[in-house]
């Protein structure tokens, strides 16, 4: 199953300068709860973040960069193909979408699942997510905890 996870202010950003604009612990943990013992796929910037915050890829999880480039790293897969990847992903599996914005952009249409936290706040930004059309989608799971609602929605 292919999910998408992201987190998204009341702007509809998602990024200020190649990092997270703001910093909530309980979005940390359910980021870490959910995305454990599985597979992220992310973009070359992305990881490239990850590695200036924590100074190696996520503990954990299997790492899979998508990237034009050349650029590889020691432990991690990387496809230039990420739409391929993911099609020919094993249906019974999750893997999940971690950003950034063009991969986002890229798979959110083929994505099964959104892991979604609503930030009830608007930030300063450079990046934003496209318009999501929750028509598309059922909302399974939500849980409000101060600014944040964590939801979960599956295409119909």
């Amino acid at each position: 199953m292919v999910n998408l996870i992201v987190a998204i202010g009341k702007n509809n950003v998602i990024g200020k300068g190649n990092k997270l604009p703001w910093h909530y612990k309980e979005d940390m943990k359910y980021f870490k709860k959910t995305t454990t013992n599985q597979t992220v796929i992310m973009g070359e910037e992305t990881f490239k973040s990850i590695l200036s915050y924590i100074d190696k890829p996520l503990p954990n999880r299997t790492s899979v960069i998508a990237t034009l480039s050349d650029y590889t790293y020691p432990g991690v897969e990387t496809t230039n193909d990420i739409i391929k990847y993911l099609k020919n992903y094993p249906k019974d599996k999750e893997i999940f979408i971690i950003g950034g914005k063009i991969i986002y952009d890229l798979t959110l249409d083929i994505a099964d699942r959104l892991y979604i936290t609503h930030i009830d706040k608007e930030y300063e930004g450079d990046v934003f997510f496209k318009t999501i059309n929750y028509e598309k989608y059922n909302k399974i799971m939500e849980n409000i905890i101060g600014e944040l609602n964590f939801s979960i929605y599956e295409r119909r």
